[in-house]
């Protein structure tokens, strides 16, 4: 499905961008699932900003599961990680939908998604997916092999000081300011229109994507799978957006759960 050089960039790099990966078909079920999402928050929807109201997100909603299936089952997602990893299984984890509207909602600070959840490895991705089209200015930027760099504390997201932690420890170093220092990094981010995906390593460092004059609604879906080598982690604080019994897992045990379906190879496919 992918060349080499394509699959070692996505190694390297830890992100790449799709153009067209979802038809109009997919593109139309992301969007149903999304706006069910909004509809019907879960006991983990909060304002993504602090001190804005013009900011929405919410995760691992428990109802989710069967209003996404066909998506995390038959959409293209699965058998591109699958092809990205050079064949591994995959297995499907969750759900985030965000919404900037009112031409408001600042820039998401720089973080990790992988600081937030109790799971290692290389067989980690998320795809960003945006029902707008939207110029490189106001989608996610990302600093270009960072997955393969330091894991930071989770941030915050104080809008005064973007690398306070949420939960201080001395074992896991606060992020440093990367906006404040941007030349430091190799940034990159890509125009999106409808159709278009972006996939990153959960561990790539990540944020943007502002709303303002020129772009006053940002209706965005991440889904975040993992592959065979994924382990149990352990992470100041929470395990990460999921219940109790996901604890239970030993730090280097395969990251493997009810919860979590395999979804490739689909049945009846082989590798």
């Amino acid at each position: 499905m992918f060349s080499d050089d394509q699959i070692e960039t996505f190694a390297r790099d830890g992100v790449l961008f799709l153009p067209g990966l979802l038809d109009r078909h997919w593109q139309n079920a992301c969007l149903d699932a999304w706006q069910w999402s909004i509809s019907h928050p879960g006991p983990l929807a909060s304002g993504l900003l602090p001190g804005s109201n013009a900011a929405f997100q919410d995760l691992c909603n428990p109802g989710a599961r069967t209003v996404y299936g066909d998506i995390i089952h038959r959409s293209p997602l699965a058998a591109t990680a699958a092809s990205l990893w050079r064949g591994s299984p995959v297995w499907y984890m969750y759900e985030q939908v965000f919404h900037k509207r009112d031409g408001a909602a600042g820039r998401t600070p720089w973080h990790q998604d992988t600081s937030y959840l109790a799971v290692d490895g290389d067989h980690l991705i998320g795809y960003w997916i945006s029902f707008e089209a939207l110029p490189a200015t106001h989608t996610l930027e990302f600093v270009k092999g960072s997955h393969r760099g330091t894991l930071y504390n989770t941030t915050r997201f104080d809008p005064e000081d973007p690398t306070l932690p949420i939960f201080p420890s001395d074992s896991v170093p606060s992020l440093p300011d990367i906006e404040a220092s941007r030349g430091d990094y190799d940034i990159v981010s890509w125009p999106v229109v409808p159709g278009d995906v972006i996939a990153f390593h959960t561990s790539i460092l990540h944020g943007g994507g502002a709303v303002d004059t020129t772009v006053r609604d940002r209706r965005t879906l991440t889904l975040r799978f993992f592959g065979a080598d994924a382990v149990a982690a352990r992470r100041p604080g929470v395990a990460g957006p999921f219940y109790e019994d996901i604890r239970a897992l030993q730090p280097g045990e395969p990251f493997r759960h009810p919860r979590f379906p395999a979804v490739w190879p689909q049945q009846g496919t082989t590798q």
